[in-house]
């Protein structure tokens, strides 16, 4: 059997609809038969409260019959509640209908849906305080309603005890039960206001007690409904109320401490005026309860009053002195020593005197500096000129130019660029008399070095042997030494090759005398188109390499060689 999807949805769906059919059903059964007993007292004349009572009941039934077909959470609230307002009612009415045989029917009657009533609120209703504590809020309504049937039914005592006794017997002890934490709260509620006073009594006297009365304020919050956490917040309350009792005192000397070397260290100057000010922002952070915070500060106002003590005195001679060292010398060292003057003053004003002391005891150096500087200067200067009037007219103009501008640098006090341009004159006439001195000495052997110089490019050497003697000609020794050194370094490489190529070419012709001997034992004489052709190869490498043409040299050793490897193969 295959079940639709929604089979088991539509059952429940269908059996809710049957009780709900039987619930209205029984709802208009009640209804009715409270209608019926209204309609009955009518004929027959009774008293309010049997007239309205049952009626009150049954129509009251009506509506909660409701609940019992849902029963969720709130529905077995309400039903509770009105089970334990009602059972007290029903419990008088048993009492009062107590009497003949149908009588005694109806009170066994009663009294069975008392005992169902009672049993049914303590199921629902016993199960924690809060729910007690409900139960005897309702059986208070529920006492109040019997009472006022049994004053308007009955004035018999023992009825009255009967119908309260068991009432009171269960509403005083849900009205006064108490919980599991009833004494951690009772005894949570001492000790905060035991430690809420001395928190106030300590405030009066000092601050930074804010963060124990947050922490109190929070327990007051929390303790009531959770009285462990309560204890703990207040235990951590006491532990900050005694740091900070104990840091109070510790910080009232670190205070006395500082305040005593920042007056020291104003006595020395009142320039400076970190130490006050960082002393007084201790004092503002101690007022705010930031105790921590002024430590540090008090302890850096003491620090900076101890520096200022130790080396400002120091400091301030140190850059008075060089102030006056400095004031006899002009010029672009002496601009420079007045600039680490400046650094030094920026960093007094700053209050590091440390730092300020360490850069003005370096600048009596500085001024030793400018004045062998000086010196070192004038002697390069001398030197340049000596050497260029040695050779005046080898020279070019622009050696001379820097020369008169080294003269105008030490004028104008600059010797560091009096030096340094003195110290290239200096080395350009140096290489330009070490250039004409290479240059002349190899002119003066021009005819050994054109003898060197291959037939068959000899005019391109030339002209660059022509080059260079016109490079002298004009003056441009440094050219033409850098030219000459170009024609030497080409001319060497070339004899290189031309001694290799000699190799060959006698290589070949060792080869080539031999295969001679072998092609005429073999009757290939020198007839032969052959041999001819080797022939001629082997004369032109020669004929290439007596002129110095190494190019073609090569080029008919190559095809010699193809030649007599072919000649070769025939013997």
């Amino acid at each position: 059997m295959v079940l639709l999807p929604d089979y088991p949805q539509k059952t429940v769906e269908a059996h809710d609809l049957r009780v709900e059919r039987l619930a209205l059903a029984c709802s208009l059964l009640l209804i009715a038969a409270g209608g019926w007993w209204l309609t009955r007292t009518i004929v027959v004349e009774t008293d309010a409260v049997w007239t309205y009572g049952p009626m009150v009941i049954l129509f009251a039934s009506a509506l909660l019959l409701s609940d019992l077909v849902y029963f969720g959470p709130k529905e077995r609230s309400r039903l509770s509640a009105a089970a334990n307002i009602s059972w007290p009612s029903i419990w008088a009415f048993a009492n009062l209908t107590y009497g003949s045989e149908d009588q005694t029917i109806a009170a066994v009657i009663l009294f069975l849906v008392t005992i169902f009533l009672l049993w049914f609120t303590n199921q629902q209703l016993g199960n924690s305080i809060e729910t007690r504590r409900w139960r005897g809020l309702t059986s208070i309504a529920g006492l109040a309603i019997a009472m006022a049937v049994l004053v308007s039914l009955s004035d018999n005592l023992i009825l009255w005890a009967v119908v309260v006794g068991p009432s009171c017997y269960t509403m005083i002890p849900d009205l006064l039960v108490k919980d599991d934490d009833h004494e951690a709260r009772t005894e949570f509620a001492g000790l905060l206001e035991q430690v809420e006073s001395r928190v106030l009594a300590l405030r009066e006297g000092s601050s930074g007690m804010e963060q124990a009365a947050s922490l109190l304020k929070i327990a007051r919050e929390e303790g009531w409904s959770n009285p462990e956490r309560g204890m703990k917040l207040i235990s951590q309350a006491e532990s900050e109320i005694e740091r900070i009792s104990a840091f109070s005192g510790d910080l009232d000397a670190i205070r006395a401490d500082a305040l005593e070397a920042v007056e020291s260290a104003e006595s020395i100057t009142t320039e400076a005026t970190g130490p006050r000010k960082s002393f007084e922002l201790g004092d503002r952070e101690a007022d705010l309860g930031s105790f921590r915070d002024a430590e540090l500060l008090y302890r850096r106002a003491k620090s900076k009053s101890e520096v200022i003590e130790k080396h400002w005195q120091a400091a301030y001679d140190s850059i008075a002195t060089a102030e006056s060292d400095i004031s006899g010398h002009s010029g672009h060292q002496a601009e420079g020593v007045m600039a680490i003057l400046k650094s030094a003053k920026e960093a007094m004003e700053a209050e590091d005197p440390v730092e300020a002391l360490h850069i003005a005891s370096s600048i009596p150096a500085h001024i030793d500096s400018i004045g062998s500087s000086d010196e070192s200067a004038a002697k390069s200067l001398s030197d340049a000129e000596h050497a260029v009037g040695s050779a005046e007219d080898d020279i070019q103009i622009v050696t001379k130019d820097r020369l008169e501008q080294a003269r105008k640098a030490m004028e104008s006090g600059d010797s560091a660029l009096a030096k340094g341009l003195a110290d290239s004159v200096l080395r350009d006439v140096r290489s330009t008399s070490e250039a004409m001195q290479e240059v002349q000495r190899a002119l003066r052997q021009k005819k050994q070095i054109e003898t060197r110089f291959p037939e068959a490019s000899r005019q391109d050497w030339s002209n660059r042997l022509q080059q260079v003697t016109e490079s002298a000609d004009s003056g441009e020794w440094v050219n033409a030494a850098e030219s000459l050194q170009s024609l030497t370094n080409d001319l060497n490489a070339h004899e290189h090759s031309i001694s290799e190529a000699s190799e060959l070419v006698r290589f070949v012709e060792d080869e080539w005398k031999s295969l001679r001997s072998k092609l005429d034992s073999a009757g290939i004489g020198p007839g032969d188109s052959s041999r001819m052709e080797a022939e001629k190869t082997v004369a032109d490498a020669a004929n290439a390499l007596s002129s110095g043409d190494i190019d073609t040299c090569h080029a008919a050793l190559a095809l010699a060689g193809e030649h007599l490897e072919s000649l070769g193969r025939l013997v």
